[in-house]
């Protein structure tokens, strides 16, 4: 049983069916991260949670040393007021030694294993501050500062100290690393999926590509196929050697479509295939005012055909340049086949040459359909068509503008293209030329 390529699976794949695949994807990735950051934001509420009740009860301990020491009672309500997310007030009712203060909180901390980094700051009620004690660390960990402001005072209390967990926030988050795994798998999930997704999408793309190169190619060879059916079929019949004139007719007709479809199948051949990037470049001095008037002549018949004008217009003083002539005269008459497909109503083209500070410039101009703005960066891509909603309104491969962009690449010259939807197309061959 023949194999099946993935350009074959998505061709058959229609644009419903994967817009579905895209919008379910999305739907499900976005229901993993809502999952996944509600069970993250529930595992940090339960270790906050933890946290601080154990934080409450080791001051709850340290308010009852202090009250042992000095022989003192505690307030009935709880001594411990968690004033803000690190900030503890403990009021003791009590006076407090500092080194005492000190003593407990770290003897309190290790029985209950919480090596927090903290500093701690004593009431003063005489001067009505907050004397700062020292930050106790339990580890040399960098990250934590100690604050560079006072403690907050409280208002409710007479002898009370007040404790600053500076590592705290840290240490919630640094137990949650089992989640930070999750969340990295999750990332990468994230990323497959995006990945998957511009597979998806550009093999779509190469399908449509591959679609429309083979009606275009299909279209292209049965027209001369058939005029060389037909060629041959009068060729065949006895009598045509009693007519000399209208065999030599139809033997220049032979001669002419196997031209024209041999030119076409070497055009695939050397485009289509990875060569296609890198050409055989052969520069000679050329006359370029002389190169272009020929060209114009070829193309004149064609454009005339179709009730156009075109018009050479050269304003340069450079008279010969270093070019390919068989190079060049192609990529003029790209540029101005082009034009011609998409002339619309109005066939009015026109090339024209000038000096400017970069170098010398030729302009293909025409006031055709023009090329929507989403659809610039694409013109010159290989077997892309401007698409016109019948392939046969514009013939080709779409390997013209591929071909051109090579070519003046090869050159070592620059091309640009200004289109506005409606108005026109302007391609612009940029050559650099010393002392212009």
């Amino acid at each position: 049983m023949p194999s099946i390529g993935l350009t074959g699976i998505f061709a058959s794949m229609n644009r419903t069916a994967i817009r579905i695949v895209l919008i379910l994807g999305i739907l499900a990735i976005i229901g993993i991260i809502g999952v996944q950051f509600y069970f993250v934001r529930q595992a940090m509420d339960k270790e906050t949670q933890q946290m601080n009740q154990t934080i409450t009860i080791a001051l709850s301990s340290v308010a009852e040393d202090l009250a042992r020491y000095n022989n003192a009672e505690l307030p009935r309500q709880n001594p411990v007021f968690h004033h803000s997310q690190d900030y503890y007030i403990v009021n003791v009712s009590t006076h407090i030694q500092p080194a005492i203060l000190e003593q407990f909180l770290v003897t309190e901390f290790k029985i209950r294993n919480l090596t927090l980094d903290f500093e701690y700051g004593i009431y003063d009620c005489q001067t009505d501050q907050m004397i700062y004690g020292r930050l106790v660390r339990f580890g040399e960990n960098p990250r934590i500062k100690p604050m560079l402001e006072s403690l907050p005072k409280s208002s409710d209390y007479l002898y009370y100290f007040g404790i600053h967990f500076a590592g705290r926030n840290q240490m919630i988050m640094d137990s949650l690393g089992i989640w930070y795994f999750f969340s990295f798998i999750l990332l990468l999930v994230i990323i497959f999926f995006a990945y998957t997704q511009m597979i998806i999408l550009r093999q779509r793309r190469y399908a449509e590509v591959q679609r429309d190169f083979i009606n275009t190619m299909t279209h292209e060879f049965k027209t001369p196929l058939a005029s060389l059916s037909m060629s041959a079929d009068v060729i065949q019949r006895p009598d045509i050697l009693q007519e000399p004139e209208r065999l030599f007719r139809y033997g220049e007709i032979i001669r002419s479509q196997a031209n024209h479809l041999l030119k076409q199948v070497e055009l695939v051949l050397e485009m289509g295939g990875p060569a296609g990037d890198n050409l055989l470049i052969k520069k000679i001095h050329v006359r370029l005012h002389d190169l272009l008037i020929e060209v114009c002549e070829q193309m004149e018949p064609r454009i005339h055909h179709a009730n156009g004008t075109l018009t050479l217009k050269y304003e340069s003083i450079i008279e010969t340049i270093e070019a390919d002539p068989l190079h060049l005269t192609n990529i003029i008459l790209n540029l101005l086949d082009n034009s011609l497909k998409y002339s619309g109503d109005v066939t009015d083209i026109s090339v024209f040459v000038k000096d400017t500070d970069p170098g010398l410039v030729i302009e293909v101009r025409d006031r055709g359909i023009g090329i929507p703005a989403k659809l610039k960066k694409r013109v010159f891509d290989k077997f892309y068509r401007v698409p016109t909603g019948n392939v046969r309104v514009a013939k080709g491969f779409g390997l013209g503008l591929y071909y051109t962009r090579n070519a003046v690449k090869s050159h070592g010259w620059k091309i640009n293209l200004e289109s506005k939807e409606a108005e026109g197309t302007i391609i612009r061959i940029i050559i650099p030329v010393k002392g212009v």
